[in-house]
Protein backbone atom coordinates (compact mmCIF):
# COMPACT_ATOMS: atom_id res chain seq x y z
CA UNK A 1 0.00 0.00 0.00
CA UNK A 2 1.41 3.38 -0.99
CA UNK A 3 1.50 5.72 1.98
CA UNK A 4 0.63 9.42 2.25
CA UNK A 5 1.05 11.49 5.40
CA UNK A 6 -2.44 12.10 6.83
CA UNK A 7 -3.40 15.71 7.46
CA UNK A 8 -5.78 14.83 10.28
CA UNK A 9 -7.62 18.14 10.38
CA UNK A 10 -8.64 17.59 6.76
CA UNK A 11 -9.97 14.04 7.30
CA UNK A 12 -13.33 13.14 8.82
CA UNK A 13 -15.19 10.26 10.40
CA UNK A 14 -18.50 9.72 8.61
CA UNK A 15 -21.39 8.41 10.71
CA UNK A 16 -25.15 8.41 11.20
CA UNK A 17 -26.76 11.48 12.78
CA UNK A 18 -28.71 9.22 15.17
CA UNK A 19 -32.04 10.82 14.35
CA UNK A 20 -35.27 8.95 13.61
CA UNK A 21 -36.38 11.51 11.03
CA UNK A 22 -34.12 10.83 7.97
CA UNK A 23 -34.93 8.06 5.50
CA UNK A 24 -32.84 5.06 6.51
CA UNK A 25 -32.62 1.81 4.57
CA UNK A 26 -31.18 -1.65 5.17
CA UNK A 27 -29.50 -3.90 2.64
CA UNK A 28 -30.95 -7.39 2.88
CA UNK A 29 -27.80 -9.38 3.60
CA UNK A 30 -26.18 -11.23 6.49
CA UNK A 31 -23.91 -9.33 8.91
CA UNK A 32 -20.63 -10.88 7.70
CA UNK A 33 -21.57 -10.30 4.07
CA UNK A 34 -22.54 -6.69 4.80
CA UNK A 35 -19.19 -6.09 6.52
CA UNK A 36 -17.24 -7.56 3.60
CA UNK A 37 -19.34 -5.57 1.14
CA UNK A 38 -18.76 -2.32 3.04
CA UNK A 39 -15.01 -2.96 3.03
CA UNK A 40 -14.87 -3.85 -0.66
CA UNK A 41 -13.71 -7.39 0.06
CA UNK A 42 -16.49 -8.86 -2.09
CA UNK A 43 -18.36 -7.63 -5.14
CA UNK A 44 -21.97 -8.79 -5.57
CA UNK A 45 -22.66 -10.91 -8.63
CA UNK A 46 -26.28 -9.77 -8.69
CA UNK A 47 -28.40 -6.78 -7.69
CA UNK A 48 -29.05 -6.51 -3.95
CA UNK A 49 -32.30 -5.32 -2.38
CA UNK A 50 -32.43 -2.41 0.06
CA UNK A 51 -35.60 -1.45 1.93
CA UNK A 52 -36.83 1.47 4.01
CA UNK A 53 -36.27 0.89 7.73
CA UNK A 54 -37.41 4.11 9.36
CA UNK A 55 -37.87 7.82 8.88
CA UNK A 56 -39.48 10.00 6.27
CA UNK A 57 -40.86 8.87 2.90
CA UNK A 58 -38.36 10.95 0.92
CA UNK A 59 -34.74 9.76 0.77
CA UNK A 60 -31.73 12.03 0.80
CA UNK A 61 -29.24 11.87 -2.06
CA UNK A 62 -27.12 9.84 0.37
CA UNK A 63 -28.75 7.09 2.46
CA UNK A 64 -27.24 5.55 5.59
CA UNK A 65 -27.76 1.78 5.97
CA UNK A 66 -25.56 0.98 8.95
CA UNK A 67 -23.04 -0.49 6.52
CA UNK A 68 -22.56 0.66 2.91
CA UNK A 69 -23.90 4.07 1.93
CA UNK A 70 -26.42 4.32 -0.90
CA UNK A 71 -25.73 7.18 -3.30
CA UNK A 72 -28.00 8.81 -5.87
CA UNK A 73 -26.72 8.78 -9.44
CA UNK A 74 -26.09 12.54 -9.23
CA UNK A 75 -23.61 12.02 -6.36
CA UNK A 76 -21.98 9.11 -8.18
CA UNK A 77 -21.54 11.35 -11.24
CA UNK A 78 -19.97 14.06 -9.08
CA UNK A 79 -17.57 11.51 -7.59
CA UNK A 80 -16.53 10.49 -11.11
CA UNK A 81 -16.19 14.07 -12.34
CA UNK A 82 -14.08 15.11 -9.35
CA UNK A 83 -12.03 11.89 -9.47
CA UNK A 84 -12.92 10.82 -5.94
CA UNK A 85 -10.93 7.72 -5.00
CA UNK A 86 -11.35 4.76 -2.63
CA UNK A 87 -14.77 3.44 -3.67
CA UNK A 88 -16.58 1.02 -5.95
CA UNK A 89 -20.30 0.98 -6.69
CA UNK A 90 -22.63 -2.01 -6.72
CA UNK A 91 -26.18 -2.38 -7.97
CA UNK A 92 -29.16 -2.12 -5.59
CA UNK A 93 -32.92 -2.11 -5.94
CA UNK A 94 -34.27 0.35 -3.37
CA UNK A 95 -37.80 0.13 -1.96
CA UNK A 96 -39.51 2.95 -0.07
CA UNK A 97 -41.79 3.20 2.93
CA UNK A 98 -44.79 1.82 1.02
CA UNK A 99 -42.69 -0.77 -0.79
CA UNK A 100 -42.54 1.45 -3.87
CA UNK A 101 -39.52 1.27 -6.16
CA UNK A 102 -37.10 4.20 -5.78
CA UNK A 103 -34.80 4.39 -8.83
CA UNK A 104 -31.32 5.79 -9.44
CA UNK A 105 -29.44 4.62 -6.33
CA UNK A 106 -26.32 2.47 -6.00
CA UNK A 107 -24.42 1.13 -3.03
CA UNK A 108 -20.74 1.88 -2.51
CA UNK A 109 -17.91 -0.12 -0.99
CA UNK A 110 -14.92 1.54 0.69
CA UNK A 111 -11.73 0.28 -0.93
CA UNK A 112 -9.30 2.85 0.51
CA UNK A 113 -7.26 1.87 3.57
CA UNK A 114 -5.36 3.28 6.53
CA UNK A 115 -3.54 1.58 9.39
CA UNK A 116 -5.52 0.62 12.52
CA UNK A 117 -6.28 3.41 15.00
CA UNK A 118 -3.46 4.08 17.47
CA UNK A 119 -5.25 4.85 20.74
CA UNK A 120 -1.92 5.55 22.47
CA UNK A 121 -1.80 8.85 20.56
CA UNK A 122 -5.27 10.03 21.56
CA UNK A 123 -5.84 12.48 24.39
CA UNK A 124 -7.89 11.23 27.35
CA UNK A 125 -10.79 13.54 28.25
CA UNK A 126 -13.42 13.21 30.96
CA UNK A 127 -17.04 13.54 29.84
CA UNK A 128 -20.21 13.81 31.91
CA UNK A 129 -23.22 11.69 30.99
CA UNK A 130 -26.20 13.96 30.16
CA UNK A 131 -28.76 14.12 32.95
CA UNK A 132 -26.83 11.98 35.46
CA UNK A 133 -23.95 12.53 37.84
CA UNK A 134 -21.61 10.11 36.13
CA UNK A 135 -18.37 10.60 34.27
CA UNK A 136 -16.54 8.51 31.71
CA UNK A 137 -13.21 8.60 29.92
CA UNK A 138 -13.02 9.24 26.19
CA UNK A 139 -10.28 9.01 23.61
CA UNK A 140 -10.14 12.37 21.84
CA UNK A 141 -8.68 12.30 18.35
CA UNK A 142 -8.28 9.50 15.81
CA UNK A 143 -4.77 8.78 14.56
CA UNK A 144 -3.46 5.90 12.45
CA UNK A 145 -0.55 3.70 13.50
CA UNK A 146 2.66 5.02 11.97
CA UNK A 147 0.57 7.62 10.07
CA UNK A 148 -0.09 5.11 7.27
CA UNK A 149 -2.91 6.02 4.85
CA UNK A 150 -3.17 5.27 1.14
CA UNK A 151 -4.29 8.80 0.22
CA UNK A 152 -7.80 7.84 -0.93
CA UNK A 153 -10.94 9.92 -0.35
CA UNK A 154 -13.06 7.11 1.16
CA UNK A 155 -11.25 4.63 3.37
CA UNK A 156 -11.33 2.28 6.36
CA UNK A 157 -8.73 0.69 8.61
CA UNK A 158 -6.67 -2.34 7.68
CA UNK A 159 -7.21 -5.36 9.87
CA UNK A 160 -4.55 -6.28 12.40
CA UNK A 161 -4.34 -9.34 14.66
CA UNK A 162 -7.23 -7.93 16.70
CA UNK A 163 -9.48 -7.47 13.66
CA UNK A 164 -10.87 -4.20 12.35
CA UNK A 165 -13.55 -1.60 13.02
CA UNK A 166 -16.42 -0.60 10.73
CA UNK A 167 -15.62 3.12 10.98
CA UNK A 168 -15.75 4.99 7.69
CA UNK A 169 -13.46 7.93 6.94
CA UNK A 170 -13.62 10.55 4.20
CA UNK A 171 -11.46 13.37 2.89
CA UNK A 172 -12.39 17.02 2.95
CA UNK A 173 -13.23 16.72 -0.76
CA UNK A 174 -15.99 14.19 -0.05
CA UNK A 175 -17.33 16.23 2.88
CA UNK A 176 -17.49 19.29 0.60
CA UNK A 177 -19.47 17.37 -2.02
CA UNK A 178 -21.99 16.24 0.60
CA UNK A 179 -22.16 19.72 2.13
CA UNK A 180 -22.73 21.32 -1.28
CA UNK A 181 -25.61 18.90 -1.85
CA UNK A 182 -27.07 19.76 1.58
CA UNK A 183 -26.73 16.24 2.97
CA UNK A 184 -28.05 16.50 6.55
CA UNK A 185 -28.45 12.83 7.54
CA UNK A 186 -24.73 12.18 7.99
CA UNK A 187 -22.33 13.56 10.58
CA UNK A 188 -18.74 14.46 9.73
CA UNK A 189 -16.36 14.77 12.67
CA UNK A 190 -12.84 16.03 12.15
CA UNK A 191 -10.40 13.31 13.16
CA UNK A 192 -8.73 15.65 15.65
CA UNK A 193 -12.09 16.15 17.39
CA UNK A 194 -13.58 12.63 17.54
CA UNK A 195 -14.51 11.35 21.00
CA UNK A 196 -14.80 7.62 21.70
CA UNK A 197 -15.82 6.16 25.04
CA UNK A 198 -12.87 4.15 26.35
CA UNK A 199 -15.22 1.36 27.47
CA UNK A 200 -16.44 0.87 23.89
CA UNK A 201 -12.94 -0.15 22.78
CA UNK A 202 -11.90 -3.79 23.42
CA UNK A 203 -9.33 -4.04 26.19
CA UNK A 204 -6.66 -5.44 23.88
CA UNK A 205 -6.83 -2.24 21.78
CA UNK A 206 -6.42 0.15 24.73
CA UNK A 207 -3.18 1.49 26.22
CA UNK A 208 -2.00 -0.61 29.18
CA UNK A 209 -3.07 1.90 31.86
CA UNK A 210 -6.67 1.85 30.56
CA UNK A 211 -7.20 -1.92 30.45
Amino acid sequence: MSSYLPVYNKLFKCSDVYSTRPFKAGIEAAFDYSCALLRGEIKPSETLEARHLRGTHTPSLVIYTGFSLLLHDSIIETFIQQQITGWESFSVTLYGKKDELIPNYSGISNTGRCNPVDYYRSEIVIKEHPGVIRFHQCFKGTYFKDDVWDGTDLFMDNADKRGYTLDQYVSERVKNIFDNNKIKNLEFTNLTETETDVMLIPKERRPEHLK
